[in-house]
């Protein structure tokens, strides 16, 4: 079997602009990787226990199996519900709902898209990764067949568009923060390439499966040039609207789970800057007019992180976990050379249990750094 640290380069990490970062004298740096190394036989035993449940889970992952249709009438829409939203107490029937927000509706369970969705990436990635260090053809038997599942078999498929998704009961469509489901699908496709090499790789299904995304993507969006367009358009105006000159993030510190939600919309503004690169266009770098930008987002929250939270001057109700917080940390060191992010990530890290191997390859190699963003 082949070992972690066999496919982690020691040499110097290249940063966004792609210069050298020479930082393999920083000692705190040296000493994060090798908390990195010690780490990586116990993430490598947890990746395989969760390969080997997915390998023994029968049950089937259906957008048919909702106990409520969508609008359309068509078993095969994906629907989710919207979190926030509660029956109109003044209605008889309670349509439209209402939003109470920061108060998630148990009814929300009811409706199993959003979760089944959730657990078929998460299953193809451990089972493609599983595979990947222990070269057993099970794993990707098992992958392939989900993947048949949920997006080839004319039974149990889903139909490629979120035209349900955050549905606000009452409504016609769902929302347009519905697309946000999707966005994991990232993890089960870095699999893909790893699968190939099986002999149990079904490469009619992925050509049914590169269909299926092919048609998603014209229901998201028409051209290349609009995603372009959007992605330097929507990081802009999200900095500039959305971050005061000191960093705080004022549409998220409003809502009731103030440091979820401004930890969450910083993972959103990073996938956001990840992707205008790819366009060209450096976001992570980008200063809005008032000295407005992301890393002064991440620093923000800094000493609120290693305080437990202590002095955070908003409404939460939901308390100070700080795992999310951390992984954009381990990202942001990679964007800007910062030795507070190592410190922190030092002490924090020591009390989070949750590990993310591919976040941690991602880290050492440079490449694909989204999938810190879990």
């Amino acid at each position: 079997m082949m070992g972690i640290n066999d496919h982690l380069p020691t040499s110097d990490i290249i940063n966004v602009k792609s210069n050298p970062k020479e930082i393999l004298n920083n000692k705190f740096y040296t000493n994060y990787l090798n908390t990195f190394r010690q780490r990586h036989h116990n993430m490598l035993s947890n990746l395989l226990n969760k390969a080997n449940k997915a390998l023994k889970n029968d049950s089937i992952y259906s957008v048919t199996l909702k106990p409520q249709l969508a609008p359309s009438n068509d078993p095969h829409d994906y629907m989710s519900l919207a979190r926030y939203f509660w029956p109109d107490p003044d209605k008889q029937d309670g349509l439209p709902y209402l939003r109470k927000d920061g108060y998630p509706n148990p009814e929300i369970e009811t409706v199993k898209d959003y979760s089944l969705l959730r657990k078929l990436f998460d299953d193809v990635e451990n089972l493609g990764f599983a595979y990947y260090f222990t070269r057993n053809d099970s794993y990707v038997e098992k992958a392939v067949y989900r993947i048949k599942e949920w997006f080839i078999n004319p039974k149990t498929r889903m139909n490629p568009n979120l035209n349900y998704a955050s549905f606000i009961k009452g409504q016609e469509l769902g929302r347009r923060t519905g697309v946000l489901d999707m966005h994991p699908i990232y993890r089960m496709l870095q699999s893909i390439p790893i699968m190939r090499l099986s002999r149990k790789w079904d490469h009619s299904a992925e050509r049914k499966l590169k269909n299926w995304i092919s048609k998603y993507y014209y229901w998201f969006i028409d051209r290349e040039e609009e995603a372009r367009k959007y992605s330097r358009e929507a990081l802009i105006n999200r900095v500039n609207e959305g971050i005061l000159p000191t960093g705080q993030q004022p549409y998220e510190t409003k809502r009731p789970t103030s440091w979820d939600y401004s930890v969450f919309n910083l993972q959103a503004l990073f996938l956001l800057a990840e992707r205008s690169q790819y366009f060209g266009f450096d976001g992570w770098n980008y200063v809005g007019p008032r000295g407005q930008s992301i890393k002064k987002a991440v620093d923000y929250l800094l000493p609120f992180a290693l305080s437990d939270g202590k002095s955070w001057p908003f409404k939460n109700i939901n308390g100070f976990e700080t795992n999310n917080y951390v992984k954009l940390l381990e990202l942001a060191f990679v964007i800007w050379p910062d030795d507070r992010y190592l410190k922190t990530i030092t002490i924090l890290r020591s009390n989070n249990r949750e590990d993310n191997y591919l976040c941690i390859w991602s880290l050492m190699t440079n490449r694909q750094l989204w999938t810190c963003l879990k």
